[in-house]
């Protein structure tokens, strides 16, 4: 089961050799390169806005063979 997302959650990425800070709040999500103050900021009806569904399907794992077999 989930827990609901109260408090702001910071995590290290490192994306082609360079770290980035991962915070995740209740508002949405940023990205900032490690020792850098700005960054990349989007919240989360920003990002559903930008994933509203397409006229191509997308793969999912359904249509995936079966592992082993």
């Amino acid at each position: 089961m989930a827990l609901p997302l109260e408090r702001t959650l910071k995590r290290e990425v490192v994306i082609d050799g360079t770290p980035y800070t991962v915070t995740v709040s209740p508002l949405g999500v940023k990205l900032v390169r490690k020792g850098f103050r700005k960054g990349r900021a989007v919240s989360w009806r920003a990002l559903l806005a930008q994933a509203e569904p397409t006229a191509e399907p997308e793969e999912s794992d359904e249509e995936a063979p079966p592992a082993g077999g």
